[in-house]
């Protein structure tokens, strides 16, 4: 049986949250939004272990995550998410993680566009196993969200709570990953170098409401191009 995120828990949590410019417990977090750091913590807090012996993700759980409301995102950056306001909230109800959640990672992975292609596909850019019936074939924008959803509540599951560690799995981290991974031999065979600026971009900027790809710049410390060229890190 799945958990619930039910109205009053989450009443509850935007209570808190609203009252809170930074979260609670998260290290070298700012109010305002900076390139290495912002209401969730700071890129060297999220990103622990990466520069030394392995990323050791540091804990934060879901209640706890400062966002801006989904109101304002859909008024603002995430105009074209609004549309999809049924589907979260559907999704999020259905496994128990916050709809607004879903809402900024779809920015994030497609720009809210339900027909991005590639391998993985929609709203949420879901890899074909992570269906149910392990196939990107004629699903709808709710099954997709709905896959996408179930990844992240698992990620949470397996991680005890941890919305950080859920999110870097989220987008092909894993714990022990190091700064020099994403461009050795072995990472390259893996596919695309992870972004080591992720957890900043995401949880100090989609979740703030910012367009992150519209200054790049402005968001980490890693300043990952997607590629391994000119001794780039990732």
């Amino acid at each position: 049986m799945h958990s619930t995120f039910t109205t009053a828990t989450a009443l509850a949590v935007i209570a808190r949250i609203a009252a809170a410019q930074t979260a609670p417990g998260a290290v070298g977090a700012t109010p305002d939004v900076e390139q290495g750091s912002g209401p969730n913590g700071s890129e060297e807090w999220l990103n622990t272990g990466v520069d030394g012996d392995g990323w050791a993700p540091p804990f934060l759980s879901q209640d706890d995550v400062v966002t801006i409301s989904l109101d304002d995102f859909y008024a603002n950056a995430g105009t074209a998410c609004q549309q999809y306001d049924g589907n979260f909230q559907s999704a999020a109800s259905s496994v128990g993680v916050r709809a607004e959640f879903l809402a900024f990672i779809a920015m994030q992975e497609s720009s809210c566009d339900a027909g991005e292609g590639g391998p993985t596909p929609g709203l949420l850019q879901v890899a074909c196993e992570n269906y149910p019936d392990g196939s990107c074939d004629n699903k709808s924008v709710q099954d997709n969200v709905n896959a996408g959803a179930q990844v992240l509540k698992n990620g949470l599951d397996n991680a005890g709570g941890n919305i950080i560690q859920a999110l870097g799995e989220y987008n092909g981290w894993f714990t022990g990953l190091t700064q020099g991974y994403p461009c050795s031999s072995e990472g390259q065979s893996n596919g695309s170098p992870q972004n080591l600026d992720y957890l900043q971009q995401v949880l100090n900027g989609w979740f703030q409401g910012e367009l992150v790809y519209d200054h790049v710049q402005d968001f980490g410390t890693y300043q990952c191009s997607g590629s391994c060229d000119n001794g780039s890190l990732c």
